[in-house]
């Protein structure tokens, strides 16, 4: 349904291609709230290397890659900042909150209500993970599950510059 939408776009006229960040692009600015109720801004002018991480509670390789992030952070959270964005405007804020605990996530994890950051980053699965360079440039992106290995890989190229 999606892909006939677009071709009749595109064939009448009405079509700009989409452009979304992607490796070489910057990295778009947001501001949330973190489930502890706190106000969080990223930036591309952070200067640190940054993974944001985009899940739900209801995903299945949101799990596996849950722990796998967390497991990088704890190893690497010192060099590398780790944001969780919960696609709340497809999750029930209860059942995040509740995932959060029964998976022991402790790098921050902020809300997105309406979608606009999953839309900036053009998010339309979860789990998606891209990665950000200490000068505010997306380096890889990976859309379905990542393991610990892979974010290892690529976080070991952020900190390398």
């Amino acid at each position: 349904m999606w892909l006939g939408n677009e071709q009749s776009r595109f064939e009448s006229g009405n079509y700009e291609a989409a452009v979304y960040p992607q490796p070489g692009h910057e990295a778009p600015s947001f501001e949330a709230e973190s489930f502890s109720s706190e106000k969080f801004a990223f930036n591309s002018e952070m200067q640190t290397p940054v993974v944001i991480y985009f899940w739900t509670s209801w995903c299945p390789y949101c799990q596996a890659s849950s722990q796998a992030m967390e497991e990088a952070h704890n190893k690497y959270g010192e060099d590398v900042t780790f944001i969780g964005v919960n696609a709340t405007a497809s999750d029930r804020e209860q059942d995040a909150v509740s995932f959060i605990d029964e998976h022991s996530l402790s790098f921050v994890n902020v809300r997105d209500e309406g979608g606009g950051i999953a839309g900036s980053y053009y998010v339309p699965p979860v789990p998606t993970t891209v990665f950000v360079d200490g000068e505010g440039i997306i380096t890889h992106r990976k859309t379905g599950g990542i393991t610990a290995n892979e974010i290892e890989n690529h976080v070991r190229l952020l900190k390398e510059g």
